[in-house]
């Protein structure tokens, strides 16, 4: 009977062990081989399918810029013969079309952006003209150029702004005229505005352009508009004369919502001109980028789009066709192809994850399907294990149940009956029980004891903790034990990347002298009073310390400089209006003076980062003082 019982047990012992030495093998050799397989087939279709919507991208934005070339062909050509001939345009004429506004800026009237009929018989519509008020109309041939666009522009506009938002002349007079029926942009233009000083209309001018070329601009941001675009534009000459720039502009949002149709999620593409200018990106530019011209890798903040540029413009070759690039830093495929006529690079971003989650997707259902597989002999070998054990393990579920309750006491003490006496896993099983019934037990007690003396503990502590306060006695603010905590954090948090800040230092100009003149009661007095003012004008997320005697410090949290330096001007200004009388100075009331610093790359501890705030509080205190030095 012995025998019988160990040949049994070894029997099921076998059994549970090749199921799970198999289960492991199979899952980990078909899970690995499913992965490696299911990626590289995807990788492979993914790469193919890249370079033939790539392809077929640049070929769709190849007909988009060859139709703006060729129609500013058109314009130049038939604007030489209108400039050339015998038409002529005299003052009264020109000022029929024209009028000065207040400010001093020439504008063309209105009715013209509204529509009529001309003396020609042709309805006229959506024009505005728009010269700065930096520049007179008394030149009779800068007349007779803005009229001759005018007529150009209302005669071939209409037929050429389905693709494209308008279509305009610049001068490099600082002058335009626009056909753009949505937008009377010359009657909207601000009069001061120096149109050929900017990047655009500027890049047309023979000291930036001495070889006479057409130029595709990068993406920048119209404000009279309040839009983001790109533009082409052609110079136009005649006998060495810079005449006008016929252009075309292109909305952000029409050339991304070409760019992104049908792309899976993840998926995206940009445009960037090969001396490293965006032109376009799914994402909209930062506010702050509005005002900063054409965006040069310089000015912008996406380093995906600046890797990506590096990579392309380190490996790729002539070859003429779509080139595939990896961005390790980024973990994504790059897809590049060269858009002909403004010689652009048209970039697709394809992210690995997509192609992983794949993969992990496949072998996923491989061992879900190896789950179920194992969850269904399992059963059977329970179901095996119930029918010949089906006493014994009720016994342990009851024993179980007891425990889940907190029971242990009943267990321990054998009170309730389990089979300790059976020769197999179960009779080893229930000893196990009982034995950590009592464990537990036992431990129980050395737990409550722990808990009464840890308890005893952490209030002493938190007596202790009270006593060390983290505010100034005097002034109430944080005190230099605050600080120096605060600066630690903040500073570890700034380099791991988690928000930036600044940090000032200041002290009050002449407070010796105001203690030996007033005594140092009123001396305590000031003391408050400028604590309470850097406490009030500081943001709800920045902190104030007393970091001693009259020496204040703030941690300016996530902003720059330049807001750091706003703030603290106002708490200047705050303490000048106080007008606490200190006459022995030179300023004759309390001021104070401040250094900020900023946490930047190059600052390697908090020290250094003190000590530069120190150095620029120095340049104040030795500029006169009431000021704030920033570096």
């Amino acid at each position: 009977m012995e025998d019988k019982s160990k040949k049994n047990n070894s029997l099921i012992k076998e059994i549970l062990i090749r199921i799970i030495i198999v289960y492991l093998i199979i899952m980990a050799i078909a899970a690995f081989l499913t992965y490696f397989i299911s990626h590289k087939l995807f990788e492979n279709e993914a790469v193919k399918d890249m370079k033939s919507s790539l392809s077929e991208k640049v070929l769709m934005e190849s007909e988009i810029f060859n139709l703006a070339r060729d129609n500013l062909e058109i314009f130049k050509n038939e604007y030489l013969k209108l400039y050339t001939s015998d038409i002529e345009v005299s003052e009264e004429e020109f000022w029929k079309y024209y009028f000065v506004d207040d400010e001093g800026a020439t504008r063309m009237k209105k009715e013209y952006f509204d529509g009529l009929f001309s003396e020609d018989g042709i309805y006229r519509y959506g024009m505005s003209s728009f010269i700065g008020n930096n520049q007179p109309v008394d030149d009779p041939d800068f007349r007779r150029r803005l009229v001759l666009a005018y007529k150009l522009l209302s005669q071939l506009g209409p037929a050429w702004i389905d693709r494209f938002a308008n279509v305009h002349a610049s001068f490099p007079e600082n002058g335009i005229s626009v056909f753009w029926p949505g937008e009377p942009w010359g009657l909207e233009a601000k009069a001061d505005l120096k149109m050929n000083e900017l990047s655009v209309i500027e890049s047309t001018l023979k000291e930036f352009n001495p070889e006479r070329k057409p130029v595709w601009t990068g993406l920048y941001y119209d404000e009279t508009a309040n839009d983001w675009m790109i533009t082409y534009e052609v110079p136009v000459d005649y006998e060495g004369k810079h005449l006008l720039n016929p252009s075309h502009d292109v909305y952000l949002t029409d050339l991304m919502e070409r760019l992104i149709d049908r792309e899976p999620t993840g998926v995206y593409n940009f445009i960037i001109r090969k001396d490293g200018y965006l032109v376009a990106h799914p994402a909209d530019p930062k506010e702050e980028q509005k005002w900063v011209g054409m965006l040069s890798l310089d000015k912008i903040e996406m380093p995906s789009v600046v890797q990506a540029y590096e990579i392309i413009s380190k490996n790729i070759n002539d070859s003429g066709s779509v080139q595939i690039f990896e961005n390790k830093e980024d973990n994504t495929y790059l897809a590049v192809d060269e858009i002909e006529e403004p010689g652009w690079w048209l970039v697709e971003v394809y992210p690995r994850k997509i192609i992983n989650d794949f993969a992990n997707m496949v072998s996923l259902y491989v061992i879900l399907f190896g789950a179920v597989f194992l969850f269904v002999v399992l059963l059977i070998v329970y179901l095996t294990i119930h029918i010949t054990a089906s006493k014994p393990l009720k016994q342990l579920r009851f024993a179980v149940n007891l425990v889940s309750r907190g029971e242990f006491k009943k267990i321990a003490d054998e009170e309730v009956l389990l089979p300790t006496k059976t020769k197999n896993e179960i009779g080893l099983f229930a000893n196990s029980f009982v034995s950590m019934a009592r464990n537990i037990q036992e431990t129980n007690k050395n737990l409550e004891r722990l808990v009464e003396e840890r308890t005893r503990e952490l209030e002493e502590a938190n007596s202790s903790l009270r006593k060390l306060s983290l505010l100034d006695g005097l002034t109430g603010i944080h005190n230099r034990r605050s600080f120096d905590r605060d600066l630690k954090n903040v500073f570890k948090d700034s380099k791991e990347g988690v928000g930036k800040f600044s940090l000032l230092m200041s002290d009050i100009d002449g407070f010796k002298i105001y203690n030996d003149t007033y005594g140092h009661a009123e001396g305590d007095k000031v003391l408050i009073k400028v604590a309470a003012v850097l406490n009030d004008m500081i943001r709800d997320s920045d902190r104030a310390y007393r970091f001693g005697g009259d020496e204040f410090a703030i941690i300016f949290n996530n902003t720059d400089l330049e807001n750091s330096k706003i703030i603290t001007e106002r708490i200047i200004k705050k303490i000048n209006e106080l007008n606490i009388p200190n006459a022995k100075t030179k300023n004759k009331i309390i001021t104070l003076s401040a250094g900020i610093a900023e946490c930047r790359k190059e600052c390697k501890s908090a020290e250094l980062l003190l000590k530069r705030a120190d150095q620029n509080l120095y340049k104040s205190k030795s500029n006169g003082g009431n000021r704030v030095t920033v570096r």
